[in-house]
């Protein structure tokens, strides 16, 4: 065992050398008188252990131990010589790093001995404990996938800076980032190559950075990164978009090769928040407006923001508790004969009755209710609730309206979905309604994504009976093809080229044009928005088949409709 002894005391250090000398275990004894070339020859030489006198001529023993902390990096087991005995200074000592404490009046060769082999004992055991204390800490506060700071050794991180810049000032600011459909990679490819996606994006994040900059991964595909400077307050934005330039190349997943976009948002410390919890706040409602914009961008915070993701949340709870609580209603809307002015059928309008903001319109909820995967279910009552309501209605006017229908919209995920057969056979089979009574209303996008599944499904449904017809026509640019490998039987001609009679000529044209187109294809013509006489004349002079809108009768609930347009049906008929 290699032994440094520190004493400047000559008679002691030979004691102590003799006393070493007679035990069996081979001590190598390298001596010195100073504390300054002692720390010499720890530098120059790996030494088992130190036995130090704690008054040395240039300084005394705390002062050695807390000069060995800071010029080593492996600390070395000291035993602590001196003819004192201060049970304090004992204490103070192995706080320091000593290991034991040996009065010179005790000094014998077991005495010695044995302390040296405790010291180095308790030395390995101290190091052991430091060393699985630090893998703890490693595994606390890193991510075992990508290696990244996880969302703790983050958060200890960012309070960490900003009492720095709370003390010396500066600027600091959060980009949170978040994957753009990534649930798309681990449905179509795995969970594994999802994993390898991730390892790869914190790679390529942590090269855009510079290097006092912190990059973490906090959640499932959530990275965040730290961003302080003294500089300009334009340099988060200018690394945000570094960031998100680091998506621009595939990503190599196996034999896929795979785009991924990122929308990023940004917080500044000082501007929006102060504390660590309303920083990661702001940049996740900055993040949630990037991915609401249309994705793959970035976003600052602003108070506007914050309203809107507020009055947001609050929607999104609130519609988890509509169908429980009977809040949605459905408003009805006539379709009328172009020439009679017969009522024909009625298109269901959906409304939200809420508790405090009152009645609310679709466009209010249904993309929040869409994001947050409602739609089907809203959905699903919308049809079943539609469904029996006119199929109550044609027991009373059945006989004398045999081809009145009920449409009903279809958004593109209900579309996709993989049991809308059994759907919609189940709302007619369970409400009465037959099938030709029922019209499905659906939007060229809905039709865009697998076009050949769902063209399948259609046609399933279309040969029940049920009625197809395509919204919103004349706004879309793919309608032709549409309309040649759909189903479709009836076209709705969108209120935006209605609204152009008779001002605009270009309008009208066009408007003309798809009123003909539908003739030649033997299809029902619906113009919506009918909202003037001078509207209704055009459309019928032009072939249309059928009007709905404000000048013929606004949406109203299924007990104003009965009075108003049903019961003066009845009355009309039965008076024949």
């Amino acid at each position: 065992m290699n032994l440094l002894l520190v004493d400047d005391d000559e008679v002691d250090r030979e004691m102590i050398v003799r006393a070493l000398s007679q035990s069996e275990r081979g001590f190598t004894v390298s001596e010195s008188s100073y504390a300054k070339d002692a720390m010499i020859k720890i530098k120059q030489q790996h030494f088992d252990g130190i036995l130090l006198d704690y008054m040395l001529p240039d300084a005394n023993g705390l002062e050695v131990l807390t000069w060995l902390n800071d010029i080593s990096n492996e600390s070395i087991a000291v035993v602590m010589i001196s003819r004192y005995e201060d049970e304090k200074l004992a204490e103070r000592c192995i706080e320091l790093g000593a290991q034991d404490f040996l009065l010179k009046d005790e000094v014998s060769s077991s005495r010695l001995c044995r302390a040296i082999i405790n010291a180095k004992q308790r030395f390995s055991m101290a190091k052991a404990l430091r060393r699985s204390h630090e893998q703890l800490r490693e595994l606390a506060e890193h991510d075992s996938l990508t290696r990244l700071v996880n969302r703790y050794g983050f958060e200890l991180c960012l309070n960490r800076a900003l009492s720095q810049v709370r003390r010396t000032g500066g600027m600091l600011s959060v980009i949170l980032l978040d994957l753009d459909d990534f649930k798309g990679v681990n449905d179509t490819l795995g969970h594994q190559m999802g994993d390898v996606l991730l390892v790869e994006v914190a790679t390529r994040l942590s090269s855009a950075l510079r290097e006092n900059d912190l990059i973490a991964r906090i959640g499932g595909d959530e990275f965040v990164a730290l961003i302080c400077d003294q500089d300009t307050r334009f340099l988060p934005f200018d690394l945000a978009k570094r960031l998100l330039n680091t998506f621009e190349e595939p990503f190599q997943l196996g034999d896929s090769a795979v785009m991924m976009g990122a929308s990023l948002g940004i917080a500044i410390y000082g501007e929006c928040a102060n504390t660590a919890y309303d920083l990661l706040k702001c940049a996740d409602i900055a993040m949630y407006r990037a991915k609401e914009e249309g994705r793959n961008q970035i976003q600052f915070y602003s108070l506007d923001l914050e309203n809107e993701v507020k009055h947001r949340t609050r929607i999104e709870q609130g519609l988890r508790l509509a169908l429980n609580n009977d809040e949605l209603v459905l408003y009805y809307q006539g379709k009328f004969d172009a020439l009679s002015g017969h009522l024909c059928g009625v298109e269901v309008l959906l409304r939200w009755q809420h508790p405090t903001d009152g009645l609310l319109a679709p466009d209010t909820f249904l993309g929040i209710a869409e994001d947050v995967g409602l739609t089907e279910q809203i959905g699903k009552w919308v049809l079943n609730t539609a469904c029996q309501q006119v199929s109550l209605w044609l027991k009373q006017i059945g006989k004398y309206l045999p081809g009145f229908s009920v449409a009903v919209n279809f958004s593109a995920s209900q579309i996709s979905a993989v049991n809308l057969v059994y759907v919609i056979e189940h709302a007619l089979a369970e409400s009465g309604l037959p099938a030709h009574n029922l019209e499905l209303e659906i939007t060229e996008n809905a039709l865009i994504k697998n076009p050949g599944e769902i063209a399948s499904v259609l046609d399933r449904i279309e040969s029940m009976g049920v009625t197809m017809a395509l919204d919103d026509f004349g706004t879309g640019y793919s309608s032709l093809e549409h309309l040649m490998h759909f189903p479709i039987q009836v076209i709705k001609i969108d209120k935006s080229l209605v609204a152009t009679v008779p001002q605009d000529e270009k309008g009208c044209r066009l408007l003309t044009a798809l009123l003909n187109f539908a003739q030649g294809f033997g299809m029902v013509s619906v113009a919506e928005g009918i909202e003037t006489q001078e509207q209704a004349d055009f459309c019928t002079d032009h072939g249309c088949n059928l009007l709905q809108g404000y000048l013929l009768g606004k949406p109203v609930d299924a007990r104003t409709f009965e009075t108003q347009f049903l019961l003066p049906t009845l009355t009309k008929f039965q008076q024949r």
